[in-house]
């Protein structure tokens, strides 16, 4: 292959990983566990910070509390916010990533009187993606919490208020 070839599959494969990475974020944020799912492989290995090791697909799912936490109301609505990603090796069909997010939780008051609250956290994410027949897919993951503060909201939908339909004029 030509290295204009080489040059051009590297940049479609960056943007392919880029945009797994995404809608991880926007079906995290969406409460839309399918979205999620696609975005791992059956055989994934995750560890999520001091929480044991996780093994498979199904057992992963079942650790994501974020969903749980939507639906019961314990967390009001969640935004991510993706930034610096790392590309630290693209190869063939393995690339390893680092990337830095922000999360922010609505969480509701305690009482009728209490303040929603946010809490702020800053996230790393150090995956390993291998290409499938699907597309690029994330097969191992470590994620890390390296900071969080809580802080009132002064207004907050929640993700049942939210739009996630464009509206039609």
């Amino acid at each position: 292959m030509s290295q204009d070839a080489n040059d051009l599959r590297m940049l479609l494969d960056r943007a392919a990983i880029h945009d797994v990475l995404n809608r991880y974020y926007q079906g995290i944020d969406q409460g839309d566990a399918g979205k999620v799912r696609r975005c791992f492989t059956e055989d994934i290995v995750a560890k999520f910070d001091d929480r044991p090791l996780v093994r498979g697909l199904d057992a992963l799912m079942d650790n994501f509390f974020v969903f749980k936490a939507q639906q019961s109301g314990d967390w009001k609505i969640t935004t991510h916010f993706m930034g610096n990603l790392n590309f630290n090796a693209l190869e063939s069909d393995v690339a390893e990533t680092e990337t830095n997010a922000i999360a922010f939780l609505v969480l509701p008051g305690a009482s009728a009187m209490a303040k929603e609250q946010v809490a702020m956290r800053s996230l790393r994410y150090l995956d390993t993606l291998r290409r499938t027949k699907e597309g690029w897919k994330i097969c191992v993951r470590q994620h890390t919490l390296d900071w969080s503060c809580h802080v009132p909201a002064s207004y907050a939908v929640s993700l049942g208020q939210r739009l996630t339909k464009r509206p039609e004029f």
